[in-house]
């Protein structure tokens, strides 16, 4: 995902690994919509590369 972004903003930035102090906090999660999906026959309507594109879009039209 770091690949897609810095990709998507013309950067080439390692990403830094700093340990979470939360209680709890899940690191690594595999999300399944498929249960969703089975129960609402709920599709994603764009791709994630789209999603990617999506969010950084923002900081490719800013005005420094």
């Amino acid at each position: 995902m770091v690949a897609m972004i810095n990709d998507t903003l013309g950067t080439n930035i390692d990403p830094e690994y700093i340990e979470c102090t939360f209680d709890g906090y899940v690191h690594d999660t595999c999300a399944d919509i498929s249960k969703f999906h089975e129960a609402t026959g709920w599709e994603p309507q764009i791709s994630f590369e789209e999603g990617i594109e999506r969010v950084c879009e923002p900081y490719l039209t800013a005005e420094i």
